[in-house]
């Protein structure tokens, strides 16, 4: 706005003209108001001191530009342009603790610079605002901050309680029950929260979002699932085992999420591949506490790289196969292991089908096409090997067996309560 208001003024007009109308020309020598930071505290910061020089010679753009608020804005600028950069998604994905690292410390930077030059800024008092500038610009940002810093010191100093560990036999995912004070407010469907593990790193809080939640004893009980994917993720993996010792964290949370209004919602269609299926499981679990009045009919779908990832929900599943025999609505859960690369390479907990050859497997497609089209199998389709599954019995704790297709989801459904 300088750029084109006032350094334009600036190269138009002359000093005489100009000290008509800048505040600090007005009244030199007179008191300000209280609070105000103005040419009276700062004279020695005015470039170009003011008032100007009374002469008819115009005072030039470029005095506008190196002057004390041209100067101190392009410092603000580099600020907020730096912070930009390593915002970006790419930069995130990256390194993100290289995001971490340097958002906080240029955050930090940017709460002390730019107070230190928005009052600078204001030193030339050309327009002349009866608070100071930097109140009206970074004082509500200044304090959310200083808020969120002095919170996480708080929940810093809260005792959690991990109650449960579960790692999966694949070694990728790991679950997390954890029991909350009295005083968090009690997380909903789709909601997430912030864990913070000190052995991992004392500064460094990641969210999550809450998987499951429920009242055990009058206690707020949530769970978590953690997939080992980055380095912080890897080290909480090591620390945080299912024997031994249990290891200190911290909770942040919970908070709102888009994912929220999925129980406002009769009919749901849930999919997800991995961890990132957590908002759907928390959706499970809210039916399975017979909470979830609005549900009719839902239709899930859960991919992961290996079968047995399903087990470490085992108890979800139990109390839903219990559950949706005594109430209304239709729930079907469809399971899909999805190997890397697309091709099973034997890896994993057995099959329903290991067909030898593809000669055999195409006489049984060949049988199906003579009989009726509509009839050939359609779990899994492989270029170059032919259908497996794996069937389970240890997902329910009622022993029913559980068909888990191995390949990419398709019009079949794995399992179903109704």
């Amino acid at each position: 706005m300088h750029h084109i208001g006032t350094f334009v003024a600036f190269e138009q007009h002359s000093g005489k003209e100009l000290n008509k109308v800048l505040n600090c020309a007005q009244c030199p020598g007179a008191s300000m108001p209280p609070g105000h930071l103005g040419s009276h505290q700062l004279t020695s910061l005015q470039f170009p001191a003011c008032p100007l020089p009374e002469t008819d010679e115009k005072v030039g753009y470029l005095a506008g530009v190196l002057s004390t608020p041209g100067i101190t804005g392009y410092l603000l600028m580099a600020v907020i342009i730096l912070l930009g950069w390593f915002s970006r998604p790419k930069g995130r994905r990256l390194s993100y603790r290289v995001f971490y690292a340097m958002h906080h410390l240029l955050v930090t930077a940017w709460v002390l610079l730019f107070v230190l030059l928005l009052v600078v800024h204001a030193a030339n008092d050309w327009v002349g605002v009866g608070v100071p500038v930097v109140l009206l610009i970074a004082g509500l940002p200044i304090l959310s901050y200083a808020f969120t810093r002095a919170k996480r010191l708080y929940l810093s100093c809260l005792k959690i309680e991990l109650v449960k560990v579960v790692r999966s036999e694949s070694g990728q995912l790991l679950r997390l029950d954890v029991d909350l004070p009295r005083s968090y407010r009690h997380a909903t469907v789709g909601e997430y929260a912030y864990i913070k593990v000190p052995k991992a790193s004392r500064t460094e809080w990641h969210p999550f979002t809450i998987a499951g939640m429920e009242v055990v004893d009058g206690v707020q009980r949530i769970t978590f699932i953690i997939m080992a994917a980055g380095i912080w993720t890897k080290k909480v993996h090591e620390i945080i085992k299912p024997e031994g010792d249990r290891a200190v964290l911290h909770i942040d949370g919970p908070y709102f999420a888009p994912a929220v209004t999925i129980q406002a919602h009769e009919i749901v269609v849930g999919i997800g591949g991995g961890v990132g299926v957590t908002p759907f499981l928390s959706f499970l679990s809210h039916i399975a506490s017979d909470a979830a009045s609005n549900f009719k009919r839902a239709h899930i779908f859960w991919t992961t790289r290996m079968a047995s990832d399903y087990k470490i929900m085992s108890d979800l599943f139990s109390k839903l196969e219990e559950r949706m025999q005594t109430r209304g609505g239709i729930l079907v859960l469809h399971l899909h292991s999805v190997p890397k690369d697309g091709i099973w390479k034997g890896d994993g907990i057995g099959s329903l089908f290991d067909l030898a050859t593809r000669h055999i497997w195409q006489k049984r497609v060949d049988k199906f096409t003579r009989k009726d089209p509509t009839m050939i199998p359609t779990i899994a389709r492989y270029p170059r090997m032919p259908l497996h599954a794996v069937v389970v019995n240890d997902i329910l704790h009622s022993g029913n067996q559980v068909a888990i297709p191995v390949g990419r989801v398709c019009n079949f459904s794995v399992f179903g309560f109704v």
